[in-house]
């Protein structure tokens, strides 16, 4: 699904927007990866120093905000945050056109989204 959003950002005519875009969202499905990981790996660790998912480098995670780390460690469903924030990273460059592809093929990737999530609970 990453890599489809992507693709869809090669004809933005928002050249540097589209280059932010990218970079924030490969940086987030980095850390929806390692977090996914770290939930299936064992969610009953108090200590999570244990969880060795949590101890994967992440992608470039110093250029996110202090206050989204900060709401990333405190959140008890960490994954669905982050999935929630790719999708709204998503929607919002829809409407900057950054993401200029027709809706029926981005919807494709909400679609790949939507069941990485249920397989990830299932």
């Amino acid at each position: 699904s990453c890599s489809s959003i992507l693709s869809f950002t090669r004809k933005s005519p928002l050249e540097e927007e589209a280059d932010c875009f990218r970079h924030l969202m490969v940086r987030l499905f980095s850390m929806l990866h390692a977090l996914s990981l770290a939930e299936i790996e064992d969610c009953s660790h108090d200590d999570v120093g244990n969880i060795s998912a949590l101890n994967y480098e992440l992608i470039d995670v110093t250029s996110i905000d202090d206050a989204s780390l900060h709401a990333i460690k405190v959140a008890d469903s960490k994954v669905e945050l982050v999935f929630q924030w790719i999708q709204q990273l998503i929607v919002v460059n829809i409407g900057t056109g950054v993401l200029s592809i027709p809706p029926p093929i981005l919807s494709r990737s909400f679609q790949e989204l939507a069941n990485g999530m249920v397989e990830f609970h299932d």
